[in-house]
């Protein structure tokens, strides 16, 4: 058990240790010391006077932002959703008076000391004043000033989808003095910056870069802190581009499946109509201006325009194969029918060059032949299934060509 002068000893130690310890000369503040120093410091203090001795001098205030989340980035409305708060720093002298000396801090309410009228200029909503009565401030015995407005920004955001869905976006969120001007109150952008010591990250957006910057436009004063969102893509590549690319490669089937099946027609309309579809899925995520175009869309415009290509050739396709075979074949399609056997036959016999040889003797013999008028040995069958091998191929290169060029483009190789 501890005795009474070890008691008195630990309680004189506590009492130290709260009010700063040994060696440090701090003031305790009792209930009627505070309220003291309130009367002290309001009595004869205007909030409307700006805290300066020398009313031509400006109030300097030191400007950061800390930023908790991006909530969302429409890029239809092009408005950015975030959620922080301002950390605001300037020096009331005025205020301390004459209890300066003593090391204290005290909390006000805003309307009982002077503070600055900042405004989010950009907003998407509407225009108003930061804060409110139930957010305080802090003052020190330096006379620093602090002040942490907490606010769910709703900000214009320019959003360029050109690179959609592998963009970057940089958005804005501008605030400035509205009563005073420059020479009134100065803003110094503070060394933090935008602050993401408790960011949460967003699912789609992530940030790669901040900045701040101090404007003085027109007298007034303006700090604007940058926030660089990249998209991440996984979403749309899974849902979107994959299923897009693969349906570009099935709209060269059109041509592998036979004319006599009669669901040539069908096929062609389906893989079109399935385009349509997915264009009107992307242009809902998208911005209604002509400011960018996204380069998906360009390609999904360009596969609509090669289904709809594909849908012209079948239903030549069918036209010619139902002719009787009474009518006259035209010398260009002959001609297709002969680059077509003639390309099989040297694709398919090129390990021999002997049966090749000979095949292409024979080719060259009824080529003769035919040139005379005698093509009785090609049907109208024969010109669908020429068609069809020249279209498949020509299709197939022009589906890689554009495709490859989609990705490079976007992934800003060329």
């Amino acid at each position: 058990m501890w005795s009474g002068s070890q008691l008195y000893l630990g309680y004189l130690w506590l009492i130290l240790a709260f009010c700063g310890g040994p060696g440090v000369v701090v003031d305790c503040q009792t209930p009627d010391d505070v309220n003291t120093l309130l009367i002290d410091l309001f009595t004869n203090y205007n909030p409307r006077v700006r805290p300066v001795q020398n009313q031509m001098d400006p109030v300097v205030m030191d400007v950061s932002l800390y930023l908790f989340s991006v909530n969302e980035v429409d890029e239809v409305n092009e408005k950015l959703v975030t959620t922080g708060f301002l950390d605001l720093k300037w020096n009331d002298a005025p205020a301390v008076g004459p209890q300066q000396s003593q090391r204290y801090r005290s909390t006000e309410s805003p309307t009982d000391i002077w503070r600055p009228d900042l405004v989010l200029k950009n907003g998407f909503t509407k225009f108003k004043e930061l804060g409110g009565d139930h957010y305080y401030l802090t003052i020190n015995y330096t006379g620093d000033v602090f002040w942490y407005p907490y606010e769910v920004f709703q900000t214009r955001c320019a959003i360029d989808i050109t690179y959609f869905p592998f963009d970057e976006q940089t958005c804005d969120i501008s605030f400035i003095v509205w009563c005073y001007t420059a020479y009134e109150v100065v803003i110094t952008k503070s060394s933090n910056g935008v602050n993401e010591y408790e960011y949460e990250e967003n699912a789609i957006w992530t940030i790669v870069d901040t900045d701040s910057e101090v404007k003085t436009e027109s007298f007034e004063s303006q700090i604007t802190f940058s926030i660089t969102l990249q998209r991440k893509p996984r979403y749309y590549v899974i849902n979107i581009i994959v299923p897009i690319v693969c349906l570009g490669f099935l709209s060269q089937l059109v041509f592998v499946v036979p004319t006599e099946a009669g669901e040539k027609m069908s096929y062609a309309v389906t893989v079109f109509l399935s385009f349509a579809v997915f264009l009107t899925m992307i242009s809902a995520d998208l911005p209604k201006n002509s400011e960018s175009t996204s380069v998906l869309s360009v390609y999904l415009v360009v596969q609509m325009m090669s289904g709809a290509l594909v849908l012209v050739i079948s239903a030549m396709e069918l036209r010619l194969h139902h002719r009787k075979t009474t009518n006259q074949m035209s010398l260009v399609f002959v001609g297709i029918v002969k680059a077509e056997r003639r390309l099989r036959c040297v694709t398919s016999c090129r390990s021999s060059e002997k049966v090749a040889s000979t095949l292409v003797e024979e080719l060259d013999l009824q080529a003769e032949k035919n040139s005379k008028g005698t093509n009785s040995d090609i049907e109208w069958s024969d010109v669908t299934s020429s068609i069809d091998f020249f279209c498949f191929w020509v299709f197939l290169m022009l589906n890689v060509s554009v495709t490859l060029f989609l990705f490079l483009y976007i992934s800003g190789t060329i």
